[in-house]
C-alpha cells in the first residue's frame, strides 16, 4: 500500500517537474524571442509579437501623420501633419526605448507570466524636433482658408437726428503677422508634445515602465535581464541618478528609490486624456483673439473721448448769412470737418474755411461778372463784366477771418458777409438784394435808342419818362452799363468840357453815376425824346425834365443800380 501512494507521488512529482520545466523553458522562449509579448501596449496600441525595429516604425509613421487642425469662428482653416511641419523623429532613440520596454517585461519568470495573464502598458513619448524654415514656409497667413477681414477703427459719427457726435465702436478685424501666427501655433504644439512626455514619464515612474526621454534607461534595463531580482533592483535606482545628471535635481524629500509617485487621480486624468488623443490625435486650436493685430484707435482712446466732448461744444452753433429775405446757414454738420483738435485746443482748418466762402462768393457776388438783364420791353440785355459796376462782392479774407472767429466763439449769429461796400471815391457799389438777385426790384432803366427812362421801386413802376442822351453826333454818347448811384445833390454846378466847349451850368438835382455823368433837370430843354440827341444831346449826362428829376430824386438813395443800353 506505502509503495503504491509512494510510486503514485514519484509520477505526480516528475509530472510537477515536467510542466514546471515545460513553463520554464516556454517562458524562456518567449525571453528570448525578440518580439513584445502578447497584451503588450504602448501608449495604447497593440504592440504584441512586433520587435523594436517594428513598433519603433509604427510609431513613427503614425506620429509623423498626427493631424495639427487651426479653426477660426467655428471652421477649420488650416490643417497639417507634423511631417509637413517639418517634424522629424529620433528613430535611433524610439528603437532604444522599446526595446527596453521589452526587455523590462521579461525580465524574470513572473514578470514574464504576470504580462501574459494581465498584459503590459507602456507609455513611450516619441523624441522629435523640429525645422524652423519647413514650418515657417507652410504656416503663414496666406495659407489660412479664410479670408482676413480689416480692423475697423473707432471713429467719430455725425447723427443727423440728434444734432450730435457719438464714437463709433472699433470693429476687431482677423489680421494676423506671420511670425505671431508661427510662434503661437509652434508654441501650442510643442506644448501638447511635452504635456504627453511629462505623462509618460510620470506614468513610466508609477508602472515601472521605460521612457523615450532616457534612452539610457532603456539600455539599463536591456542590461539587467538577467540579472537577479535585487540587482535590478539596485541597477534602477543608478539609472534614476543618470538621468538627473543633466542638471536635474531630485526633490527633497525623495526616497532612495529616486522615484516620487504622484497622486493616483492625476495620473488616472493624464491616462485618460493620453486615451483620448490616441483616438483622436488631431492637435485641433483655435487662434485666439489676443493674437490679431489690434486696432489703432480704440473707442475709449483718451484723445477719441475728448474730441467727441470738444465738437460737441459746437453743435448748437449756426452761422446764418443774410441775402435780403434769403438766409443761408452753416450748421454744425458742415464745418465740424474744419475743426482740428490739438493738446486740447480747437482751431479752424483754413483751407476748409475759404473753400466755403469762394464757393459762397461764386454763387452771391454780382459785380464785375457778366450781367443779363430783362429790359421793360421783356428783351434781354447782356452786359459784360467790364460794364458791371453794380452789386456785391465779398472781400474773402476778411470773410474768412470773421468766419473763423464767428465759429470759435460759439455763438449762433445771423449778419451779412463781409461785403465790399464803397468805391474808390467813397460811393456805394449797391442798394440791396433779394438772394442772388442784387436789384430786388429798384432801378433805373434807361434805353438810348428809344431814349426813355424808367424807375422802378420795389418791383414797381415809379415813374418813367422821355429823356436826352449824350450827342452821338459828337461822340459824346452816354456810357452804356450799370452803374451805383454814387450821390445826390441839390443845387448843384456842372462843369466840364475845354477851350469854346468849355461849359458851366446850374442844376437843380444832380444825380452821378460814371466819371462825370448823371442824371439831372435840363430846365433849358423843351423837347426830350425822339432824335433830339442826335445834334442835340448832352455832353452825356442823362437830361430830364424838371418835374420828372425831382420825382426821382426826392426818392432815389445812393447805391440805387442805374442800367443803360442801347
Amino acid at each position: 500500500m506505502k509503495k503504491g501512494i509512494l510510486v503514485i507521488l514519484a509520477v505526480a512529482a516528475v509530472i510537477v517537474a515536467a510542466v514546471i520545466g515545460g513553463g520554464t523553458a516556454y517562458v524562456h522562449t518567449l525571453q528570448n524571442s525578440g518580439t513584445f509579448l502578447a497584451k503588450t501596449k504602448v501608449n495604447g496600441v497593440d504592440v504584441s509579437g512586433k520587435t523594436p525595429e517594428e513598433a519603433a516604425e509604427l510609431f513613427t509613421s503614425r506620429f509623423l501623420d498626427r493631424q495639427v487642425a487651426v479653426t477660426e469662428d467655428g471652421k477649420e482653416v488650416l490643417r497639417l501633419s507634423l511631417s509637413q511641419l517639418g517634424y522629424a523623429v529620433d528613430d535611433e532613440a524610439v528603437t532604444k526605448s522599446l526595446a527596453g520596454f521589452m526587455v523590462s517585461e521579461k525580465i524574470d519568470f513572473d514578470t514574464v507570466m504576470s504580462g501574459l495573464t494581465h498584459g503590459n502598458q507602456f507609455q513611450l513619448a516619441v523624441p522629435c524636433k523640429s525645422d524652423e524654415e519647413t514650418f515657417n514656409k507652410e504656416v503663414r497667413v496666406d495659407a489660412l482658408s479664410a479670408p482676413r477681414k480689416e480692423n475697423v477703427n473707432a471713429k467719430l459719427l455725425y447723427h443727423k437726428e440728434e444734432n450730435i457726435c457719438k464714437i463709433e465702436p472699433e470693429v476687431q478685424g482677423t489680421e494676423l503677422r506671420d511670425e505671431d501666427l508661427q510662434a503661437w501655433l509652434k508654441g501650442e504644439i510643442d506644448a501638447v508634445l511635452q504635456e504627453e512626455a511629462q505623462a509618460a514619464a510620470q506614468s513610466g515612474e508609477n508602472t515601472q515602465s521605460g521612457s523615450a526621454d532616457s534612452t539610457d534607461s532603456a539600455a539599463a534595463a536591456a542590461s539587467t535581464a538577467e540579472l537577479p531580482v535585487s540587482a535590478q533592483e539596485k541597477t534602477a535606482v543608478d539609472v534614476k541618478e543618470v538621468s538627473m545628471s543633466d542638471g536635474e535635481t531630485p526633490p527633497e524629500n525623495a526616497s532612495d528609490s529616486g522615484t516620487e509617485t504622484a497622486p493616483a487621480a492625476n495620473t488616472a486624468e493624464i491616462l485618460q486624456e493620453q486615451e483620448e488623443q490616441k483616438e483622436n490625435g488631431d492637435i485641433v486650436r483655435t487662434i485666439p483673439a489676443s493674437l490679431y493685430i489690434p486696432p489703432e484707435k480704440k473707442a475709449d482712446d483718451e484723445k477719441l473721448v475728448k474730441k467727441c466732448k470738444l465738437l460737441n461744444e459746437f453743435r448748437n452753433v449756426t452761422i446764418t448769412y443774410l441775402f435780403g429775405s434769403e438766409k443761408k446757414e452753416l450748421k454744425f454738420a458742415e464745418y465740424m470737418d474744419w475743426l482740428r483738435i490739438k493738446d486740447g485746443k480747437v482751431s479752424v482748418k483754413e483751407d476748409k474755411v475759404r473753400k466755403y466762402v469762394r464757393k459762397l462768393a461764386e454763387k452771391y457776388e454780382t459785380r464785375y461778372l457778366d450781367r443779363v438783364f430783362t429790359t421793360s420791353y421783356g428783351g434781354q440785355v447782356t452786359f459784360p463784366a467790364t460794364l458791371n459796376e453794380y452789386g456785391y462782392t465779398i472781400l474773402e479774407d476778411q470773410e474768412a477771418a470773421q468766419l473763423t472767429q464767428d465759429i470759435l466763439n460759439k455763438e449762433s449769429v445771423e449778419r451779412e458777409p463781409v461785403y465790399q461796400t464803397l468805391g474808390a471815391w467813397g460811393d456805394p457799389l449797391f442798394l440791396k438784394r433779394n438772394g442772388t438777385d442784387d436789384l430786388a426790384g429798384t432801378y433805373v432803366e434807361v434805353c438810348i435808342s428809344s431814349q426813355h427812362l424808367w424807375y422802378y421801386i420795389d418791383g414797381s413802376l415809379f415813374i418813367e419818362s422821355d429823356v436826352v442822351t449824350g450827342d452821338a453826333t459828337l461822340g459824346q454818347d452816354t456810357q452804356t452799363g450799370v452803374f451805383p448811384l454814387a450821390f445826390k445833390e441839390s443845387p448843384s454846378t456842372l462843369r466840364g468840357g475845354t477851350g469854346k466847349n468849355k461849359y458851366v451850368t446850374k442844376v437843380q438835382y444832380w444825380m452821378p453815376f460814371y466819371e462825370g455823368q448823371g442824371l439831372h433837370d435840363a430846365w433849358w430843354k423843351t423837347v426830350f425824346g425822339g432824335s433830339e440827341y442826335m445834334g442835340n444831346g448832352s455832353h452825356g449826362c442823362v437830361n430830364l425834365p424838371p418835374d420828372v428829376a425831382a420825382a426821382i430824386y426826392n426818392n432815389i438813395v445812393p447805391g440805387t443800380a442805374i442800367i443803360i443800353y442801347n
